[in-house]
């Protein structure tokens, strides 16, 4: 009895064993037929807004910089201001002193003293001489005249000559002619003297205007850039001394560098989003107000400037970002990650097998396309690479959020700034 009961539990410690085995060999075979299935990552097809736009990377600057240079070789003297300073219009900014330009100005001076006096009627030596010469002719005239009547008066009481009366009429004709030739001669000196008059002052306003070019001046309401040159420094015409811009954020534009490439698809007045890496989380709006026509011969990029459509108060000079110029914008469309099309084909996922689909593509973004038909909301798309995989095989699935799935196909920064490229 005890051999039976012993040989039954045997049996049945044997089924158990058997049963087991069965349970982990098809577990195992279940666990190795489902590590061999590929796996893909997949996402989901949403509605949401798309921005068709290239990309490029910008630097807020002024409008315009306006470099304060040497009018005038000399040392640098005296400086006024120093960088940060905010400075008004025509204020003095430093002071370039040339010891020569006060000589040639103190010369033109003594020079035109020396004009005056000599064209003033009153004291001139020159034109008294010519005063004095005049008076002695008139003198001479006069008595030449008187020597005239008194030969006519002899003739009519028949006891003067002919030839008296010719030569007395004769000394008068040419004192007369002397006279009006020195008065002509003095005309003309003054003149003569005037134009000189007039050389000298031209020469003390020019000495003057040199004197005043040493004082260099703020060409408009600005802040001055950077620090100026040093004290007692020995400067050339057109070395620069420092840099003034109007740094008021109405006036500053983000300069941006866009690619050859994409310049052709930049136009005045186009719709530019703007974020900044020194306002995180938030997104300006702005327009194209200028581009540039030369490109940077060694980079091979155009500058483009944009207005800001509401500058911030904080906003200064220097701060950079990336720029997203906007070319078609939808609010609310079908949409998958940009990195489900692959090869021209969109692939989903269907009762855990890969299938091809029939999707039409409208427009695309550099993390979106948009979805014409085909495909409906909530569709899992494939967004790993899918082209090496065969239709209908079943797959293990990865899911990623939608943003994120997106998100991931967003150029990265590439030497410290970012890159980006039109889908």
């Amino acid at each position: 009895m005890n051999r039976r009961r012993a040989h039954a539990l045997t049996t049945v410690r044997w089924i158990i064993a058997i049963a087991l085995i069965i349970c982990v060999t098809g577990a195992a075979g279940y666990a190795l037929l489902q590590y061999l299935r590929p796996q893909v990552t997949i996402t989901e097809a949403v509605s949401g807004p798309l921005v068709q736009a290239f990309y490029s990377t910008g630097t807020i600057q002024p409008e315009r910089e306006y470099p304060i240079k040497s009018n005038t070789a000399g040392t640098l003297e005296q400086v006024l201001v120093d960088k940060g300073d905010r400075v008004k219009k025509d204020q003095p900014l430093a002071i370039v002193v040339d010891p020569a330009l006060q000589f040639t100005a103190d010369r033109a001076k003594a020079e035109l003293d020396e004009k005056l006096s000599r064209a003033d009627e009153k004291s001139s030596p020159v034109l008294l001489e010519y005063d004095a010469r005049l008076r002695g002719t008139l003198e001479l005239l006069e008595i030449a005249q008187r020597e005239v009547k008194r030969v006519t008066d002899l003739m009519q009481a028949n006891a003067g000559a002919q030839n008296d009366l010719d030569r007395a009429m004769d000394r008068a004709k040419l004192l007369i002619i002397e006279s009006e030739s020195i008065r002509a001669q003095k005309a003309a000196k003054q003149l003569e003297l005037q134009k000189e008059v007039e050389v000298a002052k031209a020469a003390v306003n020019i000495a003057q205007w040199n004197l005043q070019q040493q004082t260099l001046k703020s060409p408009i309401d600005a802040v001055v850039l950077d620090r100026p040159t040093s004290l007692r420094t020995r400067v050339a015409v057109n070395d620069p001394i420092m840099r003034v811009a109007d740094v008021a954020p109405k006036n500053l534009v983000m300069r941006a560098d866009v690619d050859e490439e994409d310049v052709a698809k930049v136009n005045i007045g186009q719709t530019v989003r703007l974020t900044l890496y020194a306002f995180a989380g938030q997104v300006f709006a702005g327009k194209v107000a200028r581009i540039y026509d030369q490109a940077d011969a060694s980079r091979r990029t155009f500058e483009v400037d944009i207005d800001f459509d509401a500058p911030n108060d904080r906003f200064l000079p220097g701060m950079t970002g990336e720029l997203a110029f906007v070319m078609s914008e939808k609010q609310s469309v079908l949409v998958v990650p940009s990195q489900a099309l692959q090869e021209g084909s969109i692939y989903i996922i269907r009762d855990g097998k890969l299938e091809k689909s029939d999707a039409v593509i409208g427009l695309k973004s550099i993390e979106r396309i948009e979805i014409l038909s085909g495909i409906d909301p909530g569709t899992k798309v494939v967004i790993s690479p899918a082209t090496t995989l065969t239709p209908g095989q079943t797959v293990r699935t990865k899911f990623i959020d939608p943003a994120a799935a997106a998100g991931l196909n967003k150029p990265a920064p590439v030497a410290g700034a970012f890159k980006g490229f039109s889908g």
